[in-house]
């Protein structure tokens, strides 16, 4: 069983993020809380619950204390929202990109264990923008492994180099995240 308490603060706008993790043979539950101010005061709470192999199975995120956004993955790679009703936009894709939190790159570069040098498909991924009243749509994402401490992920026009620890977890994301503790 791997647990781990990690923390982010953003280098552009005042923001931090605490996670709970834990990993073991029936799965990895990742819970954690971000904190920011962006105008006003908003606090985002996250669950993601992923099986042993990494791939996400379902996303509870709620803002300012409500639950405001669930999807889940079953019937294979078919997504539901929260009232059970099938988002066939979603069909596909394994991972979610929870736009706030450096932590949901992560799931990528454990599920998929690359080797140095070595570039993924286009990931189809739900990308979920807490900003932009959590809209949650599917996207291309894609990751090259580096180095054994670096892995270039890209999205449409939009690349960046992390810097992740032996566990994958990131460390750095380029003028946007940096890990704390």
């Amino acid at each position: 069983m791997m647990g781990r308490e990690l923390m982010w603060s953003a280098l552009q706008w005042p923001a931090t993020e605490h996670l709970i993790l834990r990993a073991g043979g029936d799965g990895v539950v990742a819970d954690g809380v971000i904190v920011a101010l962006d105008g006003r005061p908003t606090r985002v709470a996250y669950r993601i619950e992923a099986d042993a192999g990494w791939a996400v199975r379902r996303l509870t995120l709620a803002t300012n204390g409500e639950p405001d956004l669930v999807l889940e993955r079953r019937d294979g790679d078919r997504w539901y929202d929260g009232d059970g009703a099938e988002r066939a936009d979603l069909a596909g894709c394994v991972e979610v990109d929870v736009a706030l939190t450096p932590f949901t790159n992560t799931l990528p570069i454990r599920r998929l264990g690359l080797a140095v040098g070595e570039a993924s498909e286009d990931l189809r991924i739900i990308y979920v923008q807490v900003d932009r009243g959590l809209t949650s749509d599917a996207v291309n994402q894609r990751y090259v492994r580096l180095a054994d401490d670096v892995y270039r992920y890209s999205s449409g026009e939009f690349t960046a180099d992390l810097t992740v620890d032996a566990d994958g977890f990131v460390v750095d994301y380029p003028d946007l995240w940096r890990r704390i503790a």
